[in-house]
């Protein structure tokens, strides 16, 4: 269940990224005018879901029973 978590936030994760890079280099009139704020959205979004995707690929302690 963990792996299908993790592919799926990867997936979410890289489609995010690829549309933070966008407001990035975007030369449109409209995105231009609001480029700080949609940069600080962007940005707010692409961080959790790196921090989520990372968390979830990373592999699990094992816990000693005693």
């Amino acid at each position: 269940m963990r792996k299908l978590l993790a592919v799926l936030s990867t997936i979410v994760t890289l489609f995010a990224i690829k549309e933070a890079v966008y407001v990035f280099i975007s030369q449109e009139a409209d995105m231009v005018k609001q480029r700080p704020i949609l940069i600080v959205i962007s940005l707010s979004i692409c961080i959790p879901l790196i921090v989520l995707s990372l968390w979830l690929w990373s592999p699990r302690g094992k816990k000693n029973k005693q």
